[in-house]
């Protein structure tokens, strides 16, 4: 024996009695041969096909029992269930699914918060530069120039905001994880912190929505406070 546990995937929570051994450590032979009822399989990272390893696993059933120690007997169908598939389960069942949807509307508040405080940002600073930008006009520069010309001064506002969102996120579940006893809503198995990839796609995303947002709200006050009449009047406008 080369260790007890307490849990194995495919092995119910309920049970307590259960034995793990490799494959070629099975017995072929004896009074009492071993029958295998679970196997896991590890992949290189790539998808798998759950109807094609159903099918081996029927094919292999079929073939152990006309040849193996339980010749004659019922063959139950075979069951596959994928890393996703059972981390999809339970991240719905029970709290978790509330905890998730919380997560997922405090995400989507936050965001809208942001680009409402980068909108005032935005306005606050609004009316010199459209007297900065008349006289500019007048003197032959293009709106999209303009518009580049907004980029670089927006762009040092937006990448401190995004980039330390983005830093207090990947660094509060490091801090909470231990103090929140996550533990107690996964059967008391460790609860490990993952980065998704995919994150660092999203946060550049939301730099580039933000600025383009923050473009859109200097377009529109702008057209609405008339740039010819903020030159031809000053202060006045």
């Amino acid at each position: 024996m080369a260790a007890t546990i307490g849990e194995f995937p495919t092995i119910d929570p309920a049970t307590d009695r259960f034995l793990v051994l490799p494959w070629p450590e099975l017995p072929a032979d004896g009074p009492h041969p071993l029958t295998p009822t679970g196997f896991v399989l590890a992949t290189d990272g790539r998808a798998v096909d759950a109807a094609t390893v159903r099918q081996v696993a029927e094919e292999g059933q079929r073939r152990y029992q006309r040849a193996g120690a339980v010749t004659g007997r019922e063959a139950l169908p075979p069951q596959v269930r994928t890393w996703a598939e059972a981390r999809a389960e339970l991240g719905g069942s029970g709290v978790n699914g509330l905890l998730v949807f919380g997560f997922i509307m405090g995400a989507a508040g936050g965001g809208v918060l942001g680009l409402l405080a980068l909108a005032f940002a935005v306005l606050a600073g609004a009316r010199g530069r459209g007297q900065v930008l008349s006289r500019l006009r007048t003197m032959g520069l293009s709106r999209r120039q303009w518009r580049g010309l907004l980029l670089v001064e927006l762009t040092p506002l937006v990448l401190v905001s995004v980039l330390t969102g983005a830093l207090v996120g990947a660094v509060l579940p490091v801090l909470l994880t231990p103090v929140l006893g996550l533990a107690a809503f996964t059967g008391g198995a460790a609860v490990r912190v993952r980065f998704e990839p995919g994150l660092v796609a999203g946060v550049l995303g939301l730099a580039v929505l933000a600025l383009g947002f923050a473009v859109a709200v200097e377009a529109l006050n702008n057209r609405r406070m008339r740039l010819g009449e903020v030159l031809r009047l000053g202060e006045e406008s």
